[in-house]
């Protein structure tokens, strides 16, 4: 299993948000190690070879002793997968063991140099492995019998990567999402009283055309949709997700097909959960970076228009979180125009949190009834409020 003397011993569990949470296979309970597996054969052959001398005799003890050995191993390994956990940050990847004394070992990702996948012939029939990874200074840091070995590796590679290439001072961001006039590029701008701005509301209530003036107020808006179905395009998110539904969800063009991905995660709110675990922590890590240099270069704030904000855990990084209301016929017409139905609308609605539950939430409320003129003048009435 994970080795215990790693680089940090640590009871504290990080508080980053997971990108990987993972712990050794299944089959690392199931597949019985050589020694246990050889006390076993050599106690049943003791026993056929009693019964082959002397017929009469039957030393069931031989026999029971051989299930015991497999037993205790079954069980112990059972208990191991239990206690081994390993999980990877955008900056570190660590491997914990314990219950009541835990200890942890941990590694950067700016510090790996290595990242191995090693396979035993029976590990790569069951598809399990184990993912070491090293560093220069300091013991490696071991991911034992997990599922995926490889797919993994790919996320954490990825991880890595990313790390290195923004401390070498390349923005890793996509660079549609972020762009400074030379007046905000100043790094001496500093907005003191910058804000953080969560934005929800109904489908078709308008949260575009809200973030489009709050855009022009010099604030910096992030589209958790679009990030989101960007990171569906990540070839390990991708890989996560063949792993989960099979290659059907990946279209002719070798991309995820998000009509395919929301059939099933809308159908499903488990599927739908398990998605949202997989997806949140990378555009999270993404929007904290965003966020940084937009306080950075002298922006009013940010704006994060996010349909799950609350749902996801997001409006705690939020100084005040603006609801976009509309009338329901007025949010039914506008989504008509995108080839929805009412059903649609509807079904797509109840899998969120209730809209009364959204406002009773917020922090301001922005009715979107209205024309453009209207609607921008109640939002600069309803940051004025803030």
């Amino acid at each position: 299993m994970a080795k215990a003397g790693g680089v940090q011993q640590s009871p504290i569990e990080p508080a980053r948000p997971n990108v990987i949470d993972d712990r050794p296979s299944w089959w690392f309970a199931i597949v019985p190690n050589r020694g246990t597996l050889a006390a076993a054969m050599i106690l049943l052959g003791g026993w056929v070879g009693v019964r082959l001398l002397w017929p009469d005799s039957n030393p069931r003890y031989l026999f029971i002793a051989a299930i015991a050995c497999l037993v205790a191993q079954f069980v112990r390994d059972l208990l191991i997968t239990f206690l081994y956990r390993y999980r990877a940050t955008s900056t570190h990847a660590t491997s914990t063991v314990g219950i009541f004394a835990r200890s942890r070992s941990e590694i950067a990702h700016s510090r790996v140099q290595h990242v191995r996948v090693t396979q035993t012939l029976l590990q790569r029939l069951l598809r399990c492995g184990s993912i070491e990874l090293s560093a220069a200074d300091g013991l490696p840091v071991t991911w034992a019998w997990v599922d995926n070995p490889e797919r993994l590796a790919a996320v954490l590679q990825e991880l890595i990567d990313r790390v290195n290439s923004t401390s070498d001072g390349t923005d890793s961001s996509p660079s549609h999402r972020f762009t400074a006039s030379p007046a905000q590029a100043t790094p001496s701008m500093k907005t003191p009283d910058f804000k953080t701005l969560g934005l929800v509301g109904g489908i078709g209530a308008g949260k575009s055309a809200v973030a489009s003036i709050l855009a022009d107020m010099n604030y910096l808006v992030l589209d958790a949709d679009k990030d989101a179905k960007a990171a569906l395009d990540r070839p390990d998110v991708r890989g996560f997700l063949i792993g989960w539904w099979g290659s059907q969800i990946v279209g002719a063009d070798g991309k995820v097909d998000r009509k395919r991905v929301g059939a099933i995660v809308f159908a499903n709110p488990e599927e739908r959960r398990k998605l949202e675990a997989l997806v949140h922590p990378i555009v999270r890590a993404d929007r904290s970076l965003l966020i940084d240099i937009a306080r950075r270069e002298g922006r009013a704030g940010v704006v994060i228009d996010a349909p799950l904000l609350f749902e996801a855990g997001s409006d705690a990084d939020c100084d005040a979180v603006l609801f976009v209301d509309a009338p329901y016929e007025q949010r039914l017409r506008r989504v008509l125009g995108r080839g929805w139905t009412a059903e649609e609308l509807d079904r797509r609605e109840a899998a969120q949190m209730p809209l009364d539950e959204k406002r009773r939430r917020s922090s301001a409320v922005i009715r979107n009834d209205a024309d453009l003129a209207a609607l921008r003048e109640r939002v600069h009435a309803a940051l004025r409020t803030l």
